[in-house]
């Protein structure tokens, strides 16, 4: 049974909240993805069996469409019965014997891993950091990766003229390296929802948008430590730091309360990246590689670690706060220094 958790008006900070996956105006194409990946969370669809009927139908579609236009384009004489020619070079109309038209454009599966990045994304969000949920997606692209590589026929986006051997070309799938088609693009779409750089702390920590920006940020950071979507520009620790554009003026009297407010939910997002080893691990290393940085989006250099640090230092005993955001920002200071010395012993593996 495919169930999605009631709306919760009081989360708490464990508290798995609603998917917000199924939508009224879902197409039949989009309820069949959706329900699939609902069923990957729940654990009724396992990692790799999800990953393959993706990809099954992911390379199964283009490669269709890429016959038919193929057809269409370049041999009239094996377009299929009921086709209702048109003059646009993308797109075929098919009629079919019950006068159902189908359109049918060009080879394009990138709009299909959009969708699937998104919606595995919004997932991400419903679910704590150490929640199976959160698991369970990340296995799913990992077992993506792991998958055969393979073809899919797509328009060359670098053709030189319309000649048939120069019109198409072949996609690999799946080599999520961290950069495969920019898909941080669309991660970043989805966190725009609930990102409050744009809206104004009302309460404190935990409300629905705290907790799916920590939820959100937990998520990429293992996307982005296991080298399977790179996130690094999205990470929440730059937001914690006072030269950061959207920190909040705590010397005025007449915002400070929010201001607070909105600096412990980016506290407890951005703890996210340093709480975990892996992750930890991926960042310290990073950190290690460039000793500071002139881009926000560059993001890791041994200047960003120590400034980290160090306010996490002081917000460790920033009363205004509140308790479980000052409370992580201690520990995530003392896993940072933890995380230090055990460097110096162990230099190899550089990781708790």
């Amino acid at each position: 049974m495919l169930l999605e958790p009631p709306p919760n008006p009081n989360p708490g900070f464990d508290s798995v909240l609603d998917l917000n996956l199924l939508e009224d105006w879902d197409d039949e194409e989009g309820i069949w993805y959706k329900k699939l990946l609902i069923s990957l969370v729940n654990g009724e669809t396992s990692p790799t069996q999800a990953a393959t009927e993706i990809d099954t139908y992911i390379t199964r579609e283009p490669n269709e469409r890429y016959e038919l236009h193929r057809a269409y384009t370049y041999h009239r004489d094996q377009i299929p019965p009921h086709t209702v020619l048109n003059e646009d070079p993308l797109t075929v109309r098919m009629e079919g014997s019950t006068e159902e038209e189908v359109t049918i454009g060009a080879p394009a599966p990138g709009a299909h891993f959009e969708m699937v990045v998104r919606w595995i994304t919004r997932l991400a969000s419903a679910f704590p950091p150490e929640h199976v949920g959160q698991d369970r997606i990340v296995a799913f692209l990992e077992a993506l990766r792991t998958l055969p590589r393979h073809g899919i026929h797509i328009i060359n986006p670098s053709r030189e003229n319309d000649e048939e051997d120069n019109f198409y070309t072949t996609l690999k799938v799946w080599p999520l390296d961290g950069n495969f088609l920019a898909l941080s693009s669309e991660v970043r779409y989805e966190g725009e929802a609930f990102s409050y750089r744009h809206y104004p702390a009302i309460q404190p920590p935990p409300t629905d948008r705290d907790l799916r920006w920590r939820n959100y940020q937990a998520a990429i950071a293992r996307f982005t430590a296991r080298n399977l979507i790179d996130c690094t520009h999205l990470c929440a620790l730059e937001g914690i730091l006072p030269d950061d554009g959207w920190y909040p003026n705590l010397d005025d009297p007449t915002h400070r309360d929010s201001g607070y407010r909105w600096l412990a939910g980016w506290v407890i997002a951005g703890a996210q990246w340093l709480l975990r080893p892996e992750v930890r691990s991926h960042v310290y290393q990073q950190c290690l590689n460039q000793e500071n940085v002139g881009r926000r989006e560059d993001m890791w250099s041994r200047e960003r670690w120590q400034q980290w640090k160090d306010q996490f230092a002081r917000l460790a005993i920033e009363e205004r706060l509140g308790p479980h955001a000052r409370e992580l920002a201690g520990l995530v200071r003392q896993r940072m220094v933890a995380h230090e010395e055990e460097v110096v012993l162990f230099p190899v593996t550089g990781s708790l």
